[in-house]
């Protein structure tokens, strides 16, 4: 079957970490440890935040709260964020070498930060036929109803879409209702396994 969309998650594939470090140079860059920052990003709240139960910037605070650290270094949290990490330059590239006639679609778990960051910030909306982002579903990935909920909206088949993840809990959740899935190691890996799907 010949496909029609793709589908790309935002973080760790279009948005990558600097150097090679990312949570470890953010960490650094606020001037706090990194198990500390990890605990954070790997608990329940994080959950809760990418299901938009709490606002992104509620839960910086908290980790301010538990470090004893003042309110006033909220700025600093996303100052040092883009310090660590960045676009994908070449797939965003590759993207844009595209045929028009392939739909690009966002399927991510992230905060309700997203959306203004892929629009103000960064300026990569265009890109995008559609975006499907956990916290504005209230639902996540591997969750098949994200997935169900991201081809309906691009108004495609599973079996036409091609989905990029580097978490292979979440190409394994696309796989299961029938999407071909690229696990990202690196960029051109993931070019060359899309080309060889589309030829």
């Amino acid at each position: 079957m010949q496909i029609k969309a793709i589908l790309w998650d935002f973080s760790g594939v279009l948005f990558i970490s600097k150097y090679g470090l990312g949570h470890e140079h953010y960490a650094e860059l606020m001037g706090i440890p990194n198990n500390v920052l990890q605990s954070f990003f790997e608990g329940d709240m994080n959950r809760q935040v990418d299901l938009g139960e709490i606002y992104y910037d509620d839960f910086y605070r908290s980790i301010l709260r538990e470090l004893n650290l003042s309110e006033d270094m909220l700025p600093i949290f996303s100052e040092s964020f883009r310090k660590a990490f960045e676009l994908n330059s070449r797939i965003i590239e590759y993207i844009q070498s595209l045929p028009e006639s392939i739909k690009i679609g966002l399927l991510s778990n992230y905060s309700n930060r997203l959306r203004p960051m892929i629009e103000e910030d960064l300026g990569i909306a265009h890109l995008f036929d559609d975006m499907v982002i956990s916290s504005e579903v209230k639902l996540l990935k591997p969750d098949e109803k994200i997935y169900q909920t991201a081809l309906s909206r691009l108004d495609v088949e599973a079996e036409e879409t091609i989905f990029v993840d580097d978490r292979l809990e979440n190409i394994e959740g696309a796989q299961k209702v029938g999407m071909h899935g690229v696990l990202f190691t690196e960029t051109e890996q993931v070019i060359n396994e899309i080309n060889h799907l589309l030829s």
